[in-house]
């Protein structure tokens, strides 16, 4: 999602990181939801994508000052068939920063299920140390169980590449498994499930509800690092803004925003 010298808040180099609110709240970057950011959080979810949009995120980490966390995206959806995903971010500072480029593609396969897969390049500076490289994959699939829920499955890194070939680092591998459950397309409640093979097992549930046409408020609880998020979306025509708060009693309050628009 670096040195690991600020413990679960600080992350090897080429971690996976859940974007926006999702680990943060629900309405965002999330294994069972199909959205804008659908292409860092599920590629899978792409394939069942009708339109195609634009992105940006931008989270103060709380880590260290001037630490920050950027994101852009976006997603095509092509005439005949699928949606190509591409995505570029930047964690870090001047003395330490990683970046991801990633290109992705997903497929309904049916009505009920899609498939997603994406190439990353990643690359990590540290000050006085130099940079590595790294090509690894990503590989999703979404089902649609019925009107009501859907389940995600996702996997970063599977083949355990390292980080460049003077390391014996290896960019983190992550499972993620999770569902949503929708009722009367006013209230979303969502539970993952998340596996880093060098962290231990995070638990997170969130839950979005539809005020109106224009407003939905979101909040989610995480079992690791122990942390909370509240947060509100605003909808005006294919534009949406995602505005929330993370509290964790390491780094405190963090802001997190999000703007998408779909076309």
């Amino acid at each position: 999602m670096l040195f690991k010298v600020f413990s679960a808040n600080c992350f090897a180099g080429g971690e996976y990181r859940a974007i926006g609110t999702r680990m943060i709240t629900p309405g965002l970057g999330g294994v069972s939801i199909i959205s804008p950011y659908s292409a860092s959080s599920n590629q899978a979810a792409l394939g069942f994508s009708e339109h195609s949009s634009v992105a940006v995120y931008y989270a103060n980490t709380g880590i260290s000052e001037g630490v920050n966390n950027f994101l852009m995206m976006g997603q095509y959806h092509l005439p005949k068939g699928g949606t190509i995903g591409f995505t570029g971010s930047y964690f870090g500072y001047h003395l330490f920063n990683d970046k991801k480029i990633g290109i992705g593609y997903g497929l309904k396969l049916a009505d009920f299920v899609s498939i997603g897969a994406q190439i990353d390049i990643l690359n990590n500076h540290v000050s006085g140390y130099g940079a590595n490289t790294a090509v690894t994959f990503e590989l999703g699939t979404l089902f649609k169980i019925n009107q009501h829920i859907q389940a995600g499955l996702h996997i970063y890194n599977p083949a355990r590449v390292r980080y460049g070939k003077n390391t014996e680092e290896r960019v983190p591998t992550v499972f993620r498994l999770g569902a949503t459950y929708t009722t009367k397309e006013k209230i979303w409640i969502t539970s993952e499930i998340e596996q880093d093979l060098d962290l231990n097992l995070a638990f997170r549930v969130g839950i979005d509800y539809l005020v109106n046409p224009y407003l939905i408020i979101r909040g989610n609880m995480l079992s690791y690092p122990l942390s909370g998020t509240l947060g509100v979306g605003l909808k005006y025509k294919s534009a949406q803004f995602e505005i929330s708060g993370a509290y964790q009693k390491i780094t405190g309050v963090s802001p997190h925003l999000g703007i998408s628009y779909e076309f």
